[in-house]
């Protein structure tokens, strides 16, 4: 669908394509004279954040968050959605799959402001890059809380089994995040860069916005990782106590066995079995022997 945003009465427009045919993007490809190599750019559903100029006209391409995003998904793909820009002196091209609440509000924003401005494509496409890192707030935020909760359950031991896979899980988002955030925040730099200084204060409040959610995000991506070895190590260290038991169990039991072996033999001539008191002997030596292991255990520090 293609749909006129805004006409100035300068002469910018604003053209925004929802899930476009090749023949609608073919049109405007010609209509505003794009690069084949951008305009196929704009199919790749897996593209990540760029930014580069030809022949005067800005592309670009940005990641928002999927709101609508699977609990399940750990790729690019499954957890953003892509938009495309094309800006030029007098036009904004923007090119999405889907359309999305914080693109109808720039949209309705921008329909009833005033039309004779300067600079209008760097301002909607600044509002639209800010909109679209806002996204991330809310699922980078559902994320630490989550990271909270697992915390608690592992130091209460009372984590579901599945916790590892959870964090794994979240650790994936986590870098994500980071990564499209990151890409995010180079992106605008280079616009920076690439205009003058009047228009660079209009980039300043979302590339602020970007490095805030992108510390957030790597906060998230370090506690999410730390949470993870503790989880591992805290799974070691109980196998460890169990096993360690488990070792002293078997000391204590070893020389018993030893003993018990020897007397089981059912050899004809065994002095001790025609003793009265070979019976009541080998228990004292048996007890004598499970006392001196415990003490020397005690004395090691091994049973604390």
């Amino acid at each position: 669908m293609t749909e006129i945003v805004l006409k100035s009465n300068t002469g910018f427009e604003w053209v925004s394509l929802v899930n476009p045919s090749i023949r609608e993007l073919a049109q405007i490809a010609v209509q505003y004279n794009l690069h084949s190599a951008s305009v196929h750019d704009c199919l790749e559903p897996e593209h990540l954040p760029k930014y580069e100029v030809i022949d005067e006209v800005a592309f670009m391409v940005i990641r928002a968050y999927d709101l609508g995003a699977s609990k399940e998904g750990d790729t690019v793909q499954k957890l953003t959605n892509k938009i495309a820009f094309f800006i030029g002196k007098d036009f904004l091209v923007t090119i999405h799959r889907k359309d999305h609440e914080y693109l109808r509000v720039v949209r309705n924003k921008w329909r009833v402001s005033r039309k004779d401005e300067d600079n209008l494509a760097l301002k909607i496409s600044t509002d639209l890059y800010n909109a679209a890192m806002n996204t991330y707030e809310i699922p980078i935020k559902d994320a630490m809380e989550l990271v909270e909760r697992y915390e608690e359950a592992i130091f209460d031991n009372n984590e579901p089994a599945t916790i590892i896979e959870k964090l794994y899980l979240l650790r994936r988002k986590a870098s994500i995040y980071k990564k499209m955030l990151f890409l995010f925040n180079e992106l605008l730099k280079k616009q920076m860069i690439s205009n003058n200084d009047a228009i660079v204060g209009y980039f300043k409040d979302t590339l602020e916005t970007g490095e805030k959610l992108q510390y957030y995000a790597d906060q998230l991506y370090e506690d999410t990782n730390n949470l993870l070895n503790i989880h591992l190590s805290l799974a070691s260290h109980r196998t460890n106590e169990v096993m360690k038991v488990l070792t002293i169990l078997s000391v204590f039991f070893l020389p018993l066995t030893f003993i018990v072996g020897i007397y089981g033999m059912n050899f004809k001539y065994m002095p001790e079995l025609e003793s009265v008191w070979g019976y009541a002997a080998v228990w004292l030596v048996m007890l004598v022997i499970s006392v001196g292991i415990y003490f020397w255990f005690k004395s090691k520090g091994w049973l604390s």
